[in-house]
Parts: C-alpha cells; structure tokens; sequence
C-alpha cells in the first residue's frame, strides 16, 4: 500500500510520482469505518471544479437512508485530488478516475482506503477489465495511448497505441473484445483484441462518441454527442446533431436508431438495467427504450423541471434510477432516486458536480 505522506505529498504539489503498487488484500468488514454493505448502497463521485482539487467521493445506503461524504478524504486523510473522472468496481476494489490530476486510485470497497494508484497519466478516463480478469486498461483523453495494467497484481503493464484515433474514452468488454470510443474532435469506434492486444479495426459512428452500453444480446448502443461550439472539431468534420447508434459486436456493423434535435442536452451517459434489457438516457429529461424495438417512446420516463442533469446510472440489483443534479454547477448538488416506473424515492445532497455512480453489488 502506497505510503499516505507520498499521497499527501503527490496532491499537494501536484506533481504525480510513479508507484509500485501492492496486491488487494481483503479486509475484515467488522473493522471498516464507513458504513459501507447492503446490496443497494452506491459509491457517488462528485468531479469538483477544474483546477481546484476539490473532487470527492460520496456513499449513500439506500437500506438505511445513511450518507457518508467525503470518504476518500475520510479514509485516507487526504484530497481525491483534480476531477473526478469516473467510477469501476471490480472484484471487491473501487477504481477511481482523477482526470486533470493524472491518477487512477484503487480503493478498497469495504474501507475505502488506497490499495494502489497509476500516476503520472496524461488524461486518464475510464477503466475497463476483460473477461478473463488477467488484463486491465484505462483510457485517455489527450493521446492515443491506453495504459494498460495486471488487476490481479494491480500494476501498469504497458501501454497500447491505437491507430487512426486522436484518444480515447469510454470502453466496453464484449467476448474477447474491447470496444473504445474516441471521443474529443472524432468519429470512431476501436476494437482490440483482449488476448493479444492487437488492434482488429477501427469504423465510424457519429461525431464525438462519448458513452456506450451493452445489452443482454451483446449488441453495443453507443450515444454521440455531434460536437460543440467549444470545441473544433478536424478539417471535413462538421457538428451534427446528437444521434444514437447500435453495433453488430460480431460484424461491426453500425446503425443509426435516433437523430436527435441540435441543441438538446445530452450530459450524462447511457445506463443499462441488470437484465440488460432497457437502456436510459438524458435528453433534457430521462428517457428509456426497449432494446427490442430502440425506438424513442413518446414520454420520457422522468421529466424534471429547472434542474441540471449531470448523471445517470441504474442500480443493477434494485433497478433503482440515480440521477445527478449538478444545480447551478458551483453550489452542491443532489441525487435523485427513483424507482424503475419512474417514481421519486428521495433525494439528497452531496458534493460539487455529481456525476458518476458505482453500485456496491457489482
């Protein structure tokens, strides 16, 4: 376990140093501090403000209406650090993604105290692990470059250069397969072979393809934000409005199912229940389609008014919706939950900008 006066050290000057990791050891539940349990209960990251290292992680349990905040800073007397990116839980551990601080910390589920970290990372983004659990990667934002790490010894491998691609963001395991977007300034789907690492192909979707999910016929639905006036996309590239898309995980054949209004709000990526049957999205309210049909109904699900939509996930287990509700984007924000019909449970506060969501039971 890294030393926590290098951690203090590390987010204090903001200045990454490499690690050497040490192997999960399970902890005895009866000595964690935090309340964690339940087959419900759900880890919430809240990104904080860019440049002001302000991120935290948050924990709600639905079974006892308890919420724990901050509990990295709790656990580990120390700052989460710059962005909170995103959230996987794998076998018993909680990977968190730090973005604009360059790490990924791996906690321990039940305490919620640092096991690992990968530091030093351009622009880290999501984490995703293969089927046989030996291969571990993690995607980046501003290179072509995907880190690639042992989850068994939780230590970094290598590196991965994906051709004809500018990054990448959120990935999805499918068979032997891994499935990356490239998101910022692109149009393309990735897919590697997890057994080799070797690059199969790479085709086209729409542009800016940000969010993935796949169904329970391991078909992948991916939503494309069409680009933004923030952001200039390359030479030939146009903005176009948000679309959503499905994939042939075989053939790589892609589909377009939906042609969204320009300008509608698309802040959140897409959720699949447990039974992998129906995904949810947001677009300026919650929407969910039968993956039979993937036709858009014609009501939302949801529909809330003078709220910030910022997140969304699905409690595999309950089926419980959360949604993030970033407010006014510098005050706290709230969570919503929700049953599967689409009726309010409760809601409560945490921290600046909550956006992403990782359920206890997976």
């Amino acid at each position: 376990m890294k030393k926590l006066f290098s951690i203090l050290c590390v987010l204090a000057a903001a200045v990454l140093a490499g690690c050497n990791p040490t192997p999960h050891n399970e902890p005895n539940p009866d000595e964690s501090p935090l309340p964690y349990g339940g087959e419900g209960g759900v880890f919430i990251l809240c990104e904080g403000a860019y440049g002001a290292g302000n991120a935290s992680l948050w924990f709600y349990n639905p079974e006892s209406g308890e919420v724990v905040a901050d509990v990295f800073g709790e656990a580990n007397d120390a700052l989460l650090g710059d962005v909170g990116q995103s959230l996987y839980m794998y076998n018993g551990l909680l990977f968190v993604v730090v973005n604009n601080s360059g790490v990924v910390w791996v906690l321990d589920r039940l305490s919620g105290k640092v096991e690992a970290s990968f530091e030093n990372l351009t622009s880290p983004r999501f984490v995703a692990i293969d089927n046989s659990g030996t291969k571990g990667y993690i995607s980046q934002l501003n290179t072509n470059q995907l880190i690639t790490f042992d989850p068994r010894t939780l230590t970094q491998t290598g590196s991965i250069t994906l051709e004809g691609v500018t990054s990448s963001e959120q990935m999805a395991v499918v068979g032997d397969k891994l499935f990356i977007a490239s998101w910022s300034k692109d149009n393309k789907i990735t897919v590697l072979d997890t057994t080799t690492d070797k690059q199969i192909t790479t085709f086209e979707v729409g542009v800016q393809p940000y969010s993935m999910e796949v169904d329970k016929n391991n078909t992948l639905w991916i939503v494309c934000d069409g680009g933004n006036e923030f952001t200039p996309l390359p030479e030939g590239m146009t903005m176009e409005a948000p679309s959503l898309w499905k994939i042939n995980t075989e053939n790589y054949e892609a589909t377009k199912t939906h042609t969204f209004n320009e300008g509608g709000s698309f802040r959140s990526r897409l959720a699949i229940n447990g039974s992998g049957d129906t995904l949810y999205f947001i677009y300026d309210a919650v929407w969910a389609i039968d993956i039979v049909n993937g036709t858009l109904p014609s009501e939302p699900l949801i529909t809330i008014e003078g709220w910030g939509q910022y997140g969304l996930d699905v409690d595999p287990v309950s089926g419980d919706i959360y949604i993030a509700d970033a407010k006014d984007y510098i005050s706290n924000g709230e969570v919503a939950r929700y049953g599967a019909d689409g009726v309010l449970k409760t809601s409560f506060e945490v921290g600046l900008l909550p956006s992403k969501f990782a359920f206890f039971g997976e």
